[in-house]
């Protein structure tokens, strides 16, 4: 080798050696700035995807539920299906309006823990549900709407079970261990056909009560991740808090339905879930001295430690839900902390009813209100309790 081919040679070497140098940081760079992850896919296989982690802040708590991705598991129970002809269906959609009222934003922060299940400290009790949303999202129904109530302005459907206001793609859970019996949209069976609910879980119990069956329906989901025929555990998560069907804002809708499977067979979820630590429930009756109930009346929780009105409702309004097959209540006030309080109904300016309870934890608190009208010759009116 000359002299002129040895320096060809040595600045070829170079050359190469430059761009190895310069080459190899930027391989380094993309590898190290970036997360590989492999996804397996019943039905297309293994996929990998490269997405670079450079330059990516995290995100806020609300980030994460505003866009929730389509399951990659294919299940049929996401798509629409046909309606099956039903005597109930034109009259059970005309009991499903969308609400007018709009769904506040979901509480922030965190709930109190509910009691452990199961709870039944008084003989007609049965807190052996879990609540169907996490104590670190809004597990409680929605205090202007509740199971009976037709709404603050008297102008929605009677409503058949509670409403947990969350956002988009919060997990619901299974309320109890059991067996999924319907997941699709909408719900139809021998009973009524309901398109308005959605897509939609039903779940039948491994329990009973006094010989019935339990079942729990969760209603508006975004996404379902059981199947028909799945077996559950209480806790499972079984789909995403959505806005499918007919509904003003995010929720799920939860209803208990006790003997069978039918939109007529519920009684009061706040009766059946457990309540929260340091908690009680407190249900009643308002009637007339005729024994009749007193649909839609006002009633009223005042602490008497502080004065102060801790909580709202109505009695149930009218035809289409039950009251529990023991109590016979027609209302239900859940989540009121242990103390003395001063509870109210008032039938109209000059009617009004009131008396005391003692709220102990994880139990129902009975109330009782019996409204005594006079006839037309007996001046006022004369409100009793109970004994």
């Amino acid at each position: 080798m000359n002299r002129v081919q040895g320096a060809l040679f040595l600045l070829l070497l170079g050359i190469i050696l430059i761009v190895v140098v310069v080459v190899r940081p930027a391989s380094d760079r993309l590898l190290s700035g970036s997360s590989i992850s492999i996804s397996l896919s019943p039905t297309a296989g293994p996929s990998v995807n490269i997405q670079s982690t450079e330059s990516v802040s995290p995100a806020s708590p609300y980030a994460e539920t505003a866009a929730v991705a389509t399951p990659t598991m294919p299940f049929a129970e996401i798509l629409p299906s046909s309606t099956p002809p039903s005597a109930y269906a034109f009259q059970l959609q005309e009991l499903e309006p969308p609400p007018t009222a709009s769904i506040p934003s979901p509480i922030p922060g965190w709930n109190p823990p509910p009691l452990e299940i199961p709870i039944a400290h008084h003989p007609f009790d049965h807190y052996w549900l879990i609540r169907p949303v996490a104590s670190n999202y809004n597990n409680s129904g929605l205090y202007y709407y509740p199971y009976g109530s037709n709404g603050p302005a008297n102008d929605l459907r009677i409503h058949h079970g509670v409403d947990l206001a969350n956002p988009i793609g919060v997990e619901v859970h299974a309320a109890g261990a059991g067996t999924v019996i319907w997941a699709d949209r909408g719900h139809f069976n021998e009973y009524e056909s309901i398109t308005a609910y959605g897509n939609t879980v039903v779940i039948q119990h491994d329990f009973g009560y006094q010989g019935q069956p339990i079942y729990t329906l969760y209603a508006h989901l975004s996404a379902l991740l059981v199947r028909r025929g799945d077996r559950v555990e209480a806790g499972q998560v079984i789909g995403l808090i959505g806005n499918t069907g007919q509904v003003s804002g995010p929720h799920v809708h939860f209803e208990v339905r006790v003997g069978r499977n039918s939109y007529f067979a519920v009684r009061n979820p706040e009766l059946w879930m457990a309540p929260y630590s340091g908690t009680g429930v407190i249900a009643g009756r308002v009637v007339f001295d005729n024994g009749r109930a007193v649909e839609d009346v006002p009633i009223t929780v005042i602490n008497l430690a502080t004065g102060q009105v801790v909580a709202r409702t109505t009695s149930y309004a009218g035809f289409g839900v039950n009251a529990d097959d023991n109590w016979n209540e027609n209302f239900v006030i859940a989540d009121i902390l242990t103390g003395h309080y001063l509870v109210t109904a008032n039938l109209n300016a000059s009617s009004n009813w009131s008396g005391e309870v003692e709220v102990l934890p994880g139990v129902t608190n009975w109330v009782e209100m019996q409204f005594y009208i006079p006839s037309s010759s007996e001046e006022g009116t004369t409100l009793t309790p109970s004994p």
